[in-house]
């Protein structure tokens, strides 16, 4: 009976991702002070320390050694350093040597390695407190608890399309733009319940594959399929009509330039025959559905390069032309493909629920439990690997 119910209890908490902190800096060294809970020290896997709330410890990379220092206690080793909580509400701070950056807090437990000519440090961190601290960063301003539901499951499935991303580095993700910046805990508690009542749900298709939940600031009213940026057809990424997105912030944008400049571009992006042609017949005009391409005679252009090229907000505009000067008037701000992030948030204040927010995005999904997939017992097994027990 005691081993059946500790089976459970690990099936339940350890959906647990590595994730490497600093991994950018390549730090000599890190500081670590304990926030809340209690710690204790593994050299390895051989107990040798126990931390405190306020206890302030330090890790230096020396010659091929780590070296570990505790008020008056210090020891070297060669081995892996694992400070892992003995307490469920437990969180610590964590620096890198010679920083003059804020500490960062962090939830779970840590692993400090050497790696090459530097030290490692890798926060193992339940997958929903991860997911939490993404979706903190990435949101801004008050939004419902259904908006913040569906942001968390398709961080949630980010996440799990990218884990194992730096498996042959010995961790699932890092902390910079590779894989997700993460650089705090979330702290908010609507995002954090919203993150615990989604836990473990991914999207997927029919097949069970999880889907790549790309997302951009504002539609414009229409979002885009996937081919017309990634160049790739994705059934869950198909064009939508959104009426939502016009009560963002981010629905219209306006640019002038000179009609002989856009000429010229044109030219030069190899569309010669708009050097023949009047400054009113190079206008691009989109009314009721998002073109992908500008076409003159047989020669084409994509709009994202466009947009791209002229660091326009949107690939979704239209062109007027008066005295010589072309008005650039378009809606929406991103990519146009996926979930409108503006959009989403208004439809849960008119009470859409998060699961018919992502499934108006993306078609013909299912919404499912990471537990019923075999990434589950692979993150199990990593698990058992890593943590003292």
């Amino acid at each position: 009976m005691t081993l059946f119910l500790f089976v459970m209890t690990l099936a339940l908490t350890s959906q647990e991702i590595s994730v490497a902190v600093f991994y950018e800096k390549k730090p000599q060294g890190v500081t670590i002070t304990i926030q809340k809970g209690v710690y204790l020290v593994y050299n390895d896997y051989d107990i040798i320390d126990t931390l405190q709330i306020g206890n302030n410890i330090s890790i230096i990379k020396e010659s091929d050694y780590l070296v570990y220092r505790h008020k008056t206690k210090a020891w070297a080793t060669n081995k892996n350093i694992r400070i892992v909580n003995n307490t469920d509400n437990a969180a610590f701070f964590i620096n890198y040597s010679g920083s003059i950056e804020p500490a960062r807090c962090y939830e779970g437990w840590i692993k400090v390695k050497l790696h090459e000519y530097s030290v490692l440090a890798v926060n193992y961190v339940n997958l929903d407190a991860y997911v939490a601290a993404i979706v903190e960063r990435l949101s801004t301003g008050m939004a419902s608890e259904e908006f913040f539901k569906a942001q968390a499951v398709m961080y949630r499935t980010f996440c799990l399309v990218n884990y194992a991303k730096h498996e042959n580095e010995g961790f699932d993700l890092c902390d910079g733009t590779h894989c997700q910046i993460y650089n705090n805990k979330s702290t908010n508690r609507i995002i954090i319940n919203a993150s615990k009542k989604t836990s473990n749900l991914v999207m997927v298709d029919k097949y069970q594959n999880l889907l790549n939940p790309v997302s951009h600031l504002n539609s414009g009213g229409y979002t885009a399929p996937s081919e017309y940026v990634y160049g790739v057809s994705e059934p869950h990424l198909k064009s939508v009509k959104d009426e939502f997105a016009e009560n963002g912030n981010n629905y219209n944008w306006k640019i002038l330039i000179p009609a002989a400049e856009w000429q010229s571009y044109l030219i030069n992006k190899g569309i010669k025959s708009a050097e023949n042609k009047l400054y009113k017949q190079l206008l691009i005009v989109q009314q009721d559905e998002r073109l992908n391409e500008f076409k003159i005679d047989n020669e084409t252009i994509s709009l994202n390069t466009i947009r791209t090229d002229w660091g326009w907000k949107s690939s979704l505009f239209s062109m007027s032309l008066d005295k010589g000067v072309i008005t650039i008037i378009g809606k929406g701000n991103g990519t146009g493909v996926g979930l409108s992030v503006e959009s989403a948030r208004t439809m849960a204040s008119k009470g859409f629920i998060y699961d018919n927010i992502l499934k108006f995005y993306y078609s013909d999904i299912i919404i499912t439990n990471l537990n019923h997939m075999n990434i589950y017992s692979e993150m199990l097994q990593k698990v058992r690997k890593e943590k003292p027990l």
